[in-house]
C-alpha cells in the first residue's frame, strides 16, 4: 500500500523518518511517497487533505480533526524547546504593541500561542521559517517569532529574547509544549498501531546508527553547526517522540478535541 508522506526539513523529523524513507527499517506493508517541505505547507496541504500522513503544527489540528487522526508517535513535544520571540533595540513584547512581527505561518503552533498570551495587537507578517531572522535583522520586521533551529543561534545574530512562548506554556499548563504532530488521515485509522511501531524503528534505528542518518539531516538543515543539530534532536526527539499517551489529556483541551483523536 502506497502512503504519500509529507515531513518538514527540519533536523527532528529528518532524523526521525530517514530509515524510513531509505528502507532502513521494515515497513510493510507500506511504501511510502515522500514530500518535504515547511512545515506551514504542510499545514496547508493537510487543511487540504492531500497527504495520508503528515507532520503538522499542533495549531492547525482544530482545522484538519474531523479527517485526520494524530498518530502517538513521531511528533514534537518537549520542554525548554518552544517558540521564541526576538528583536533588535525592542526589549518587551509590550514595546511591540501595533509593529510588525515576522511570523512562521498563520497556521503555526507559534503563532497560536503568541496570540493567547499577547492577543493580536500586532502587524503580523507570514514568512518562511528561515526567513525570519534576516527580516528582523534587516528592519523588515520589528521581531519574528523563531522555530526549529532559530532558537539556538538568534543571539550570534545580535538579537535579543523578548519571550520565550515555550516557558510560558509550560508555566501555565504545566505540560510539555505541543509544537507538531503526525497526522493519519482517518481513513486510514485503523493502520495507526502498525505506523506507530515503525516510526518507533525508525526512532530506534536513527539513535543507534546516527552516522547513517547524519548526511540525510544535513542535507535540509538551515543550520549546519554540529551543536545546534545536536541540541535540536536532543530537545525535540524524545519521550513524547515515542509516545504523547501520557501528555494526550493535557493537549487535547489546546487542539479542541478529545483523547480519542491520538490512535
Amino acid at each position: 500500500m502506497e502512503l504519500r508522506l509529507g515531513i518538514s526539513t527540519c533536523p527532528n523529523d529528518t532524523f526521525i523518518f530517514m530509515p524510513i524513507i531509505h528502507n532502513f527499517v521494515d515497513t510493510s506493508p507500506f511504501t511510502f511517497r515522500v514530500v518535504l517541505d515547511d512545515v506551514e505547507k504542510l499545514n496547508g496541504f493537510a487543511v487540504k487533505g492531500i497527504l495520508d500522513v503528515v507532520k503538522v503544527s499542533y495549531g492547525v489540528v482544530p482545522k484538519v480533526k474531523n479527517k485526520y487522526n494524530i498518530l502517538k508517535s513521531g511528533g514534537a513535544l518537549g520542554y525548554n524547546c518552544g517558540p521564541v520571540v526576538v528583536s533588535s533595540g525592542i526589549f518587551t513584547v509590550d514595546e511591540l504593541k501595533g509593529g510588525k512581527i515576522a511570523i512562521p505561518g498563520e497556521n503555526t503552533t507559534a503563532y497560536m500561542i503568541f496570540k493567547y498570551f499577547f492577543g493580536e495587537d500586532f502587524d503580523f507578517i507570514p514568512m518562511r521559517f528561515d526567513k525570519i531572522i534576516l527580516a528582523v535583522e534587516e528592519g523588515k520586521a520589528d521581531a519574528g517569532i523563531l522555530i526549529h533551529e532559530g532558537r539556538f543561534v538568534y543571539s550570534n545574530h545580535g538579537l535579543n529574547l523578548l519571550a520565550d512562548l515555550g516557558e510560558l506554556w509550560e508555566k501555565k499548563q504545566s505540560a510539555p509544549i505541543p509544537l507538531g504532530a503526525i497526522l493519519l488521515t482517518d481513513k486510514l485509522k485503523k493502520e495507526a498501531k502498525l505506523l506507530n511501531n515503525i516510526i518507533k524503528s525508525s526512532i530506534k534505528f536513527s539513535r543507534n546508527n546516527f552516522e547513517i542518518v547524519k548526511p540525510f539531516v544535513y542535507r535540509y538543515a538551515q543550520q549546519l553547526d554540529d551543536d545546534v543539530i545536536k541540541k535540536h534532536i536532543e530537545l525535540f526527539v524524545n519521550e513524547y517522540s515515542l509516545d504523547v499517551t501520557p501528555v494526550a489529556a493535557k493537549i487535547a483541551p489546546f487542539i479542541q478535541a478529545d483523547e480519542r483523536l491520538f490512535v
